[in-house]
C-alpha cells in the first residue's frame, strides 16, 4: 500500500491501521507521478484506459494521522525523500495503546506529544527506525519497483503491462 497523507481523522487512521495490520499489507510513504497527465486534472484520459505511472519517494508526505496507519503495516518503509511529520493529536490513551499493540517503541509516542498541533516535528530516517516505525531503509521501489517480478515465486503485486518489452534490470529513478 502507497501512502501520501496530510493527515486526518485519528479514529479512522487507527481502523485503517488495524485493517492494513489484519490483511498483512506492506506500506510505503509515497506520491504516484504520472507520466502523461494527473486523473485529478480536467479533461486527462487515461491512454488505453490505464494511468501510467511510477511510485516514488520524493514529495511524498505522512502528516499526524497518517503514521497510525503507516504502524500497522507489516513491512513499513519511508524513503529517503519523504517527510514525515508528527504533532499529538489527542485522544492520548488511544493512541498509545494503539501503537503498544502494533509494537512501535514508546519514543514514537514522546516525540509526537513534544510537537503542539500548530507546530509539526519531521523525523528523521534515524528516528523512524529508532522508534521502530520503519522496518528497512528501503525506497518504495522495494514494494512497487519492477525488479519485485523477479523474486521467484513472483510475488502478488508483480505486474508487467502489455506495452512492456521486458522486465527491467534495476528500479526506475526519476
Amino acid at each position: 500500500m502507497v501512502v501520501n497523507s496530510p493527515g486526518g481523522d485519528v479514529q479512522a487512521a487507527l481502523a485503517a491501521g488495524r485493517l492494513i495490520r489484519e490483511r498483512g499489507l506492506d506500506v510505503a510513504v509515497a506520491r504516484t507521478a504520472f507520466l502523461d497527465c494527473d486523473p485529478g486534472e480536467a479533461g486527462c484520459e487515461p491512454a488505453e484506459g490505464l494511468y501510467s505511472g511510477l511510485t516514488i519517494d520524493a514529495g511524498a508526505q505522512c502528516d499526524a494521522a497518517c503514521a497510525m496507519m503507516i504502524a500497522g503495516g507489516i513491512r513499513r518503509l519511508v524513503g529517503a525523500d519523504a517527510h514525515f511529520l508528527v504533532h499529538s493529536m489527542g485522544m492520548e490513551e488511544k493512541v498509545r495503546a494503539y501503537l503498544d499493540e502494533m509494537a512501535i517503541g514508546a519514543g514514537f509516542f514522546a516525540a509526537m506529544q513534544s510537537a503542539r498541533f500548530a507546530k509539526h516535528r519531521e523525523l528523521s530516517q534515524g528516528e523512524l527506525r529508532e522508534f521502530g516505525l520503519t522496518t528497512g531503509s528501503q525506497s518504495v521501489d522495494a514494494l512497487t519497483g519492477a525488479t519485485i517480478c523477479n523474486s521467484s515465486p513472483k510475488r502478488d503485486n508483480c505486474r508487467v503491462l502489455p506495452a512492456a518489452n521486458a522486465e527491467a534490470e534495476a528500479p526506475a529513478k526519476l
